[in-house]
């Protein structure tokens, strides 16, 4: 029963959608590399497990059941055209005219979930840092990203390199910020900042180097 999957690394195992993964009918298909719902991770361009093939629309045939890499072109998938999904599970709301095409789909709402965040897009932040208001101090400015409900702002410093963070990293142990008041920090150390989505994971980061008043 795929909606009891648990994380494989930084995303869902396949068929997270399902109700039930066993009493479902798939068929192979072309994906395409332009598809509209394609997301960036890590570099790599990827059509999202849950995306509607070939589009959200009219013309759809099925639904994605696991990520395809097509940074290199369009490469074959697995579509599920038959069976019971959780509309809610998948990475954008099912078009009434893509439900209506897909007559083998019974969508249903799941139990009470938190949205992973590896469904949406890694956001870069702008950050740059000035003097604070007191000594040992420092000011953000954080543009690129606006928190959502939920959501929060955290960071982290280091001596020379500025702390890496990617999609779907865990934040635990980071430092949590409003987004407005002085953070202290030595002048010249690297600083990364990042926000959180809603099950705790990151959605988005950037770097400076920190300038403190003296």
């Amino acid at each position: 029963m795929s909606f009891t999957a648990s994380k494989t690394g930084t995303t869902f195992e396949a068929g997270f959608f399902l109700v039930d993964d066993e009493e479902c009918l798939r068929e192979t298909t072309t994906i395409a590399a332009n598809h509209a719902q394609a997301v960036t991770r890590n570099g790599r361009t990827i059509v999202p497990m849950g995306a509607v093939i070939p589009a959200n629309g009219s013309t759809a045939k099925g639904i994605l059941y696991e990520d395809i890499d097509v940074t290199d072109g369009a490469a074959a998938g697995s579509i599920v055209t038959k069976g019971v999904i959780y509309g809610d599970r998948l990475p954008a709301a099912l078009d009434s005219s893509a439900a209506s095409a897909l007559s083998g789909i019974t969508v249903k709402t799941s139990p009470a979930v938190v949205r992973p965040s590896v469904f949406g897009e890694f956001h870069a932040l702008s950050v740059s840092s000035g003097e604070g208001t007191a000594s040992g101090d420092t000011k953000l400015t954080v543009t690129g990203y606006t928190p959502e409900s939920g959501e929060s702002y955290v960071y982290k410093t280091n001596a020379t390199a500025a702390p890496t963070v990617k999609l779907g990293d865990d934040l635990t142990g980071w430092t949590a910020w409003d987004g407005d008041d002085d953070i202290t920090a030595t002048n010249g150390h690297k600083i990364t900042v990042a926000i959180k989505g809603t099950d705790g994971t990151a959605i988005a980061a950037g770097s400076a180097t920190v300038t403190a008043k003296a």
